[in-house]
């Protein structure tokens, strides 16, 4: 929740970044569902995560605190839910993805990487065998939150493809949903390369689907807002 901070530290001012730092930024916003490149102003301003929100419409916030990989949960000052042990949380934010009535907190993880149980029973199965790490752990995207009066996983997706280095999410488009923004790599990595990608997803009622991506090579990402209302993604 705290990755953009530095990022936008180094851009207080557009002209001071150029003038002062070899950092290369680069603005993007999503135009008719294309992520193309553009000029960043030097009065946008940072969006940030909201650091609670009330996840179970009581008109009490929740909270989160993540620590060593791992993550707790807390309403009214009494922790609900915790990530199992076998995870490592990367990343997790208050966000309103999923389009239902309530917001959620969306988590990075780092799990042990498990088959589709029906690939065990189709004759071309396997379609996901190789997503995940060269220690067996596979990258996903998990919601969590309130629903028919427990704590628990409202979403969970299947081992991406590539994995996530990190996360954002915010209405690119003005739809007024929230889309769900993206810089993935590559799991030969093992962590310690660049993304490879940037990538927006949309909520399609049962899952993410691809609404863009641009390729190249990226590290971190920030969401502003302009003066003119646009809200930008910015890629070091």
């Amino acid at each position: 929740m705290q990755r953009s901070a530095l990022l936008f530290s180094l851009i207080v001012t557009f002209g001071s970044l150029v003038q002062i730092t070899p950092v290369n930024v680069r603005a993007w916003v999503l135009d008719s569902n294309v992520l193309t490149p553009t000029k960043l102003s030097s009065s946008a301003f940072p969006l940030a995560s909201p650091k609670r929100a009330d996840l179970n419409g009581d008109g009490q916030d929740e909270t989160v605190a993540l620590v060593n990989g791992h993550l707790s949960l807390f309403s009214v000052e009494q922790v609900v839910w915790q990530s199992p042990e076998e995870w490592k949380v990367i990343q997790a934010a208050f966000t309103r993805l999923n389009a239902d009535a309530l917001p959620e907190v969306s988590l990075l993880v780092w799990r042990p990487f498990r088959p589709w149980p029906v690939d065990n029973f189709l004759p071309y199965g396997g379609r996901i065998a190789g997503f995940h790490d060269g220690k067996g752990n596979s990258c996903h995207i998990i919601l969590i939150g309130w629903m028919n009066g427990l704590w628990t996983e409202l979403w969970a997706g299947s081992a991406l493809a590539d994995p996530m280095t990190v996360f954002a999410a915010v209405d690119l488009n003005g739809d007024g949903r929230q889309e769900l923004i993206t810089l993935e790599g590559r799991y030969a990595d093992s962590g310690s390369g660049p993304a490879r990608a940037l990538k927006v997803w949309e909520w399609n009622g049962f899952g993410f689907s691809l609404l863009a991506s641009a390729k190249g090579t990226f590290t971190d990402l920030t969401i502003v807002r302009q003066e003119d209302g646009r809200i930008l993604i910015l890629t070091p």
